[in-house]
């Protein structure tokens, strides 16, 4: 995600650089204080807030947030605990805020995560609750599958890329799941 290797925080924490070929305004994080006991840094609130203003500023085509609160809290307690009901709760309130924002200035919004996680905080393994994934979609755009269809996050690139019309790669060989 970073404009050049390797990553400089002075000179590449922020930038605009409109004609690059690569990604145009970004703002980085450290995460510098990240560790066990801080589990949210930079917050969530910070991290909506300033995809907003770059919306708001630069009219960005496409905008991409990661956080990693919930996937650390989930690493650190697990699933079935109150810590973890409270991350989620946390992050229903600030995309509660911030996804009308978004829609109003003519975003479509797609939330969804990285892969699962099992009951003890593992992922990367072969069971489903290691891979399956949350999606949830604020748009327009039409599914062209059964809501209760299991997605492949391999269908997320070539997705997003045609509610862009961008041109497809040949390499992305798993099928979209919305449409115009």
């Amino acid at each position: 995600f970073f404009h050049r290797a390797p990553f400089n925080i002075i000179e590449d924490i922020e930038y605009d650089l409109p004609n690059s070929p690569n990604i145009h305004h970004g703002r980085f994080h450290t995460m510098t204080g990240y560790d066990h006991a801080n589990q949210m840094t930079p917050s969530d609130e910070d991290l909506c807030a300033t995809l907003s203003m770059l919306c708001q500023r630069f009219g960005l085509h496409y905008g991409i947030l990661h956080t990693c609160t919930l996937d650390s809290m989930g690493h650190r307690f697990a699933h079935s605990c109150p810590e973890m009901d409270q991350a989620c709760m946390q992050m229903d309130e600030t995309l509660a805020r911030y996804i009308p924002l978004w829609q109003k200035m003519g975003y479509e919004v797609m939330v969804t995560a990285d892969h699962g996680q099992d009951d003890r905080g593992h992922h990367g393994g072969q069971h489903p609750d290691q891979q399956d994934f949350a999606l949830y979609y604020f748009g327009t755009a039409l599914p062209i599958i059964d809501h209760k269809t299991l997605l492949d996050q391999r269908q997320l690139a070539p997705t997003i890329l045609n509610l862009l019309n961008v041109t497809i790669p040949e390499t992305m060989q798993q099928p979209i799941f919305l449409q115009r």
